[in-house]
């Protein structure tokens, strides 16, 4: 699966963060706008469908000692309880998803 051109194709919707599916078509990626036409979120899918990368554009930022930093990644881990990764604001944002 080629990250930047996934073999599914991309996908793009409007909507919030928390709106993408945690499942979604294999090997796609979608593309997530908000009302203004902004791109805040992208998220790539595996073979299996299930959710393995997210870039985070943009959203709501409560953390006032460690602010994050946008863009950002988070990768997914199915063998643990919550397999989205948490934010890492040392985590360098992979070239390999674009």
């Amino acid at each position: 699966m080629g990250m930047c051109k996934p073999s599914g194709g991309i996908k793009s919707i409007v909507g919030k963060i928390g709106d993408l599916p945690r499942i979604g078509t294999p090997n796609t990626r979608t593309d997530l706008y908000n009302e203004q036409g902004e791109l805040i979120q992208q998220r790539w899918y595996g073979p299996d469908g299930r959710a393995m990368w997210n870039r985070d554009w943009k959203h709501k930022d409560n953390n006032t000692k460690k602010p994050h930093k946008f863009p950002h990644d988070h990768s997914w881990d199915y063998n643990k309880k919550n397999p989205r990764e948490d934010y890492d604001e040392n985590r360098e944002i992979n070239t390999d998803y674009c």
